[in-house]
């Protein structure tokens, strides 16, 4: 246990240091910005184009989705700016040989690649999440009290440390190839899935999004609990992701014995 928390603060060191050098390239970080915000928009029109058409989806209306959806963004940004150091690790330290000089480091590699995030402007995915998610709670008349707000940020906390697990995982195949990126954002893709009532889908989908790749616990049964649908899904979401961490670290582990340097 004392070594686990010396690693997550040395995580945290880590990503201090990495703001400090993002705010360096500061017109970089502005037009990274202005792009997200263009994605995001676009998002949100295509929410809107399905209402214009429909009033429901399985039974969620049109500020119940967009809550949904301000859930699942405030997630995406932590998992963004926390955890977008796992891409890097085929392209970057495999194929360039830097993993050489991360294993002379006296701390786990893991922690060091992650650690190395730099993806700022994933934050506007966290902002954009709140503003929304806040204003679907006063559209919806539910009332924020202190211990929604705790839910809401606990939760979130841990839907980003589900999405991290699962990156984790699938960015073990850099061991084995330098597109480990397009791996880990092949299945990482699958989260849009769990953007909607899962509701809408077959149960092989269903099946994928609950069990296989639990994104449905990230933000679906959290914003379930918030509307009064579901008061009990959502206290699984911490289960799935101390379990789905102790896959990943037992699985990173086996990948890292049988690594063999480049020679580069």
């Amino acid at each position: 246990m004392k070594q686990v928390l010396h690693n997550i603060s040395l995580y945290l060191s880590f990503l201090k240091i990495s703001l400090k050098e993002i705010l360096i390239y500061r017109v970089d970080c502005i037009v990274g910005i202005f792009s997200e915000l263009v994605v995001e928009g676009v998002s949100l029109i295509f929410i809107f184009i399905v209402f214009r058409n429909t009033d429901n989806l399985a039974g969620w209306n049109f500020q119940q989705i967009l809550l949904l959806y301000g859930v699942t963004r405030i997630s995406l940004g932590i998992v963004g700016y926390c955890f977008d150091g796992l891409y890097d690790i085929g392209p970057k330290y495999m194929r360039n040989g830097d993993f050489d000089k991360i294993l002379l480091r006296p701390v786990h590699p893991l922690v060091s690649i992650i650690g190395a995030s730099k993806e700022f402007v994933a934050l506007t995915d966290f902002f954009i999440g709140i503003g929304i998610t806040i204003y679907m709670l006063i559209q919806l008349a539910i009332p924020i009290t202190f211990l929604l707000i705790f839910k809401i940020v606990f939760f979130s906390i841990v839907g980003a440390l589900i999405i991290g697990a699962i990156n984790t995982i699938f960015s073990i195949s850099s061991f084995w190839t330098y597109r480990s990126n397009e791996v880990i954002w092949s299945f990482y893709r699958i989260y849009t899935f769990a953007q909607y009532p899962i509701d809408i889908y077959n149960a092989f989908i269903k099946i994928i999004i609950t069990v296989i790749l639990p994104f449905a616990f990230v933000a679906y049964y959290p914003t379930m609990e918030y509307l009064g649908f579901n008061k009990y899904m959502i206290y699984l979401s911490p289960v799935v992701a101390i379990v789905l961490w102790i896959i990943a670290i037992k699985l990173w582990n086996l990948a890292l014995n049988k690594y063999r340097s480049t020679g580069t």
